[in-house]
């Protein structure tokens, strides 16, 4: 462990998943600074300074840690903040995980799925990849129903829309809803595989070795035809992790190799669909299941306290992941996705009662009251990520339930906006 106590911390990014960034360097006696665009963001609660600053524009995040005269920048939870990030870090000499030209390589869906055909990994085959200029008849013509559109840069499932026919009208709503979510303006359009099983890939890289720390089996349930699954949970350790280690781990952690990542964090989410196993999206950053907190749990290894000494002494090495690294859990644990309807936060009621509750081992909250859930069917309807833990997976079920039962969210018009859509055959031992 190193001593970092006094070391001005910069975390760009202040939305709710930064909290336990800011409790960790906080512990640790860093100086935090955190910033965003946002006065009211969650994670400034917690920090020693907090400031407004666009994160999208690098110059501006570059004063302001030349000014306070930072010692070490962190992020996570954000594809463009990454790329501030590096870019700080790199004008000042400091620590930073990855380059920019390796997150070039995985950010973006299209650069992924490249990469990933570089080093054998198997992808879902895509009909469409690019901008309006060339989206055309020709191109929708091309298509094998069903299919899926996403943006390219976008995380989470904002922006996708699952189509089962190519009437011009719902052609139409779901490229203009993918085009709204990308930043880059572009988007790609996927065969859609039926009855899949979702999973998360965890990897932390030490000293230029990939280990497969944990993973998740996203647990789901639908809304509507043509909307993508939300996952109301994930749940560790996977039941599928042989599958995994037969099929794609070995080609990930060359991948990982083979681009020259040295000392981060880095996952994968994967598709099971009629016993194959693709792998759809890349986080170059922590995401949002917030698993290092599993990890510590299970292993002992805290990789966010890893993470903040490399981005202040540029040493990855408090733990020793050859020693400590196994995605088979000992326990079963779960970050529960609290997804809301539409509507506007006027009350939050319960909350100390769910964390009162024997197995919720924390809460990190996403929203508050005066914040909005969309109708769009994106995580951007999740009031709070909660970590559970149990020694089965009915038990922890049955604790997702309870807490959907327990927390009530009330919106302007008095209505309790939490979702109540566990499946009852799984709270069944």
């Amino acid at each position: 462990m190193y001593d970092i106590k006094g070391k001005k911390l910069l975390i760009v990014g202040a939305n709710g998943h930064s909290s336990p960034a800011v409790w960790e360097a906080n512990d640790l006696g860093c100086i935090t600074h955190v910033i965003n665009y946002d006065k009211r963001a969650i994670a400034k609660r917690f920090a020693k300074v907090a400031a407004e600053v666009d994160c999208y524009v690098p110059d501006e995040v570059l004063k302001y840690a030349v000014d306070n005269k930072i010692d070490g920048v962190f992020t996570g939870w954000n594809e463009v903040n990454i790329f501030t990030a590096e870019y700080v870090a790199k004008k000042l000499g400091m620590p930073f995980y990855g380059t920019k030209e390796q997150a070039d390589m995985l950010v973006t869906k299209k650069a992924f799925k490249d990469t990933c055909r570089r080093f054998d990994v198997p992808v879902v085959p895509e009909y469409f990849c690019g901008g309006a200029e060339e989206f055309n008849e020709d191109v929708i013509k091309s298509f094998e129903y069903p299919v899926i559109f996403k943006p390219t840069d976008s995380g989470g499932t904002r922006g996708m829309t699952i189509l089962y026919d190519g009437s011009p009208e719902a052609v139409r709503d779901a490229y203009n809803k993918a085009m709204d979510a990308s930043i880059e303006k572009k988007i790609i359009v996927e065969k859609y595989l039926k009855d899949t099983k979702l999973t998360v890939m965890d990897f932390a890289v030490q000293n230029g070795e990939p280990y497969f720390v944990c993973m998740a089996d996203r647990i789901t349930v639908r809304e509507a035809e043509d909307r993508v699954p939300l996952g109301f949970c994930f749940m560790y350790p996977s039941e599928y992790i042989d599958m995994a280690e037969e099929q794609v781990i070995e080609s990930l952690k060359t991948l990982c190799r083979g681009i020259g990542l040295e000392n981060c964090i880095i996952s994968f989410e994967g598709m099971i669909s009629e016993g194959k196993m693709y792998v759809i999206e890349c986080q170059f950053r922590y995401g949002g299941t917030h698993m290092d907190r599993f990890v510590k749990a299970d292993s002992g290894a805290n990789l966010m306290q890893m993470s903040i000494e490399f981005a202040l002494t540029g040493h990855f090495d408090s733990y020793d992941l050859s020693k400590t690294a196994n995605p088979r859990f000992k326990r079963t644990y779960s970050c529960q996705n609290l997804q809301m309807k539409h509507g506007r936060i006027t009350e939050v009621r319960g909350l100390e009662e769910v964390r009162a509750l024997h197995g919720v081992d924390w809460i990190v909250q996403q929203k508050d009251i005066g914040d909005v859930a969309p109708d769009d069917g994106s995580t951007a309807r999740n009031f709070a990520k909660i970590g559970l833990s149990g020694d089965s997976r009915a038990e922890v079920y049955r604790l997702v339930d309870k807490i959907q039962h327990t927390l009530e969210i009330l919106d302007e018009n008095g209505n309790n906006m939490v979702i109540q859509n566990v499946p009852e055959e799984l709270l069944k031992d």
